[in-house]
């Protein structure tokens, strides 16, 4: 019975669409820092992971530059 519970879960989770990551941009990047800072144990990890994995530090850093240079005379 569980092997069958298994097998329809993996099915399922196998037709999840894939988010792009154009959605997951630097504002993405910037509101789970802040779930982060209010996160505790697993779901601080969870997250710290998610944003390791999309590369959310070079994304914040991408933003400061292009804004930087949109204010340099």
């Amino acid at each position: 019975m569980r092997v069958a519970l298994l097998c329809l879960l993996l099915l399922l989770s196998s037709c999840m669409p894939h988010i792009p990551e154009e959605v997951l941009d630097a504002n993405w990047c910037r509101d789970m820092a802040a779930a982060k800072a209010k996160a505790t144990g697993t779901g601080r990890a969870n997250l710290a992971a998610a944003m390791i994995k999309h590369d959310c530090a070079a994304k914040l850093a991408a933003e400061q530059q292009s804004a930087a240079t949109a204010l340099a005379p």
